[in-house]
């Protein structure tokens, strides 16, 4: 559509479209960026506040005595991890490029993915235990102990940073185009 706009403005003008084409797809980009890196920062800020003190409230308060709350907890820790490379790749937008560094790309991509994991995980267990509870409550309370969530949490956790290994391994700054990006994975993983 925007073509046959600057190609129509063009023939009457009898000029060329390319500056006309620039110009229109130029004030689109930055307020589409300028939106983007806003939503990252308040995602960081709100987000922060709210598992921060989910965190501070849960410890501070010795609430972590049910299996809810350790999930609820690890939760809030995983999306922290995840809230922390925010800012990162809210300055990467708005300056179109990674100044970095390799090893926060690597740190970056890897908190992203453990945060995927910690949280899908964390999330079917929470629904796996709350089945539990409802349909059959006395036949699971000899596994639904506190310190067996735990447990589970840190195997969650050793899982979420076992899959998320190539991406620490591979992830690296593209020297052309000046972006965190994967690189390619070798070719025997998929052979």
């Amino acid at each position: 559509m925007e073509n046959s706009t600057c190609s129509g403005y063009a023939a009457m003008n009898g000029s060329t479209n390319s500056s006309l084409q620039t110009l229109t797809a130029g004030s689109q980009v930055p307020a589409t960026k300028y939106v983007v890196v806003v939503l990252y920062l308040v995602t960081f800020v709100f987000g922060m506040c709210g598992n921060s003190l989910t965190i501070f409230v849960l410890l501070r308060h010795h609430r972590v005595r049910t299996v809810a709350n350790c999930f609820i907890l690890n939760l809030a820790i995983a999306d922290d991890l995840f809230l922390v490379s925010l800012p990162f790749m809210a300055y990467s937008t708005y300056a179109g490029q990674w100044i970095f560094g390799d090893v926060a790309c690597r740190l970056m991509n890897a908190f992203w993915g453990v945060n995927l994991y910690a949280s899908v995980f964390t999330m079917t267990l929470m629904s796996v235990d709350r089945y539990l509870a409802i349909v059959q409550p006395l036949r699971s309370l000899r596994y639904r102990t506190c310190r067996k969530a735990f447990v589970v949490c840190a195997v969650i956790w050793a899982f979420g940073f076992l899959f998320v290994l190539p991406l620490l391994l591979y992830s690296t700054v593209s020297p052309r185009r000046k972006q965190c990006q994967v690189g390619d994975f070798p070719s025997v993983l998929f052979a």
